[in-house]
């Protein structure tokens, strides 16, 4: 069976009004929670339902940022490369500190040695790939809108696009990562799912039938 967590409070079933009991009126005086569903292919696969004191789509402001596009290095013939990038010069912070190495139509892959944790923004969310982010060296506490988990060297952290997150390094001058944007979503391969459920509103689990060898009991 599947394993849900649970953090604060949510109502006895989904998509209903969620009042705030006297909690404080709320985002003009409606005096409700807002519900936020989360997911990157529909319902078909893993989803997250967040609450929230105020709209989710409220924005303070949207600007865009410097974009720039990957050129190839070389037109030479394909051939073996050793990439030696351990001793890259630090630079940047967190997130403008990414020195791509590796690219095609389909991932991006990055290798980070940040000077400082932060510049002009904390918090960052990447709204056009999934990011795996494996940690070399360093330890510290992945914060985002699901809660708190603490990381550590030779660690991997996968998130999910459109999530808002920061990295909250012990010590920045430890941290070395190799971070991999996928256009693709990341999943957990197909062979190490023993059984798959499909969950709808109503708690109902659709699973194999009586005649299957691998039946659930």
């Amino acid at each position: 069976m599947p394993y849900y967590q649970k953090l604060g409070e949510i109502p006895r079933k989904h998509h209903i009004w969620f009042h705030r009991n006297g909690a404080g009126p709320g985002y003009k005086n409606e005096g409700i929670y807002y519900e936020h569903v989360v997911t990157t292919e529909g319902f078909n696969e893993a989803f997250s339902i967040m609450y929230h004191l105020r709209p989710p789509t409220r924005v303070r402001n949207v600007k865009l940022l410097k974009c720039e596009e990957l050129k190839k290095a070389t037109d030479s013939p394909l051939r073996h490369h050793h990439l030696k990038t351990a001793d890259i010069p630090r630079r940047g912070d967190l997130y403008t500190g990414r020195v791509p190495i590796l690219f095609n139509q389909d991932v991006v892959a990055y290798r980070a040695r940040p000077e400082k944790a932060y510049d002009k923004f904390q918090y960052y969310r990447n709204g056009g790939a999934d990011e795996i982010i494996f940690v070399f060296k360093g330890g510290g506490t992945l914060e985002s809108v699901f809660g708190k988990q603490r990381y550590r060297a030779e660690d991997y952290i996968v998130i999910p696009r459109g999530i808002t997150y920061r990295l909250v390094p012990d010590k920045v001058e430890d941290e070395d990562y190799l971070i991999l944007e996928s256009v693709g979503p990341v999943r957990i391969p197909e062979r190490y799912l023993k059984f798959r459920y499909l969950h709808l509103c109503r708690s109902r689990a659709l699973r194999l039938g009586r005649g299957g060898r691998d039946r659930q009991r």
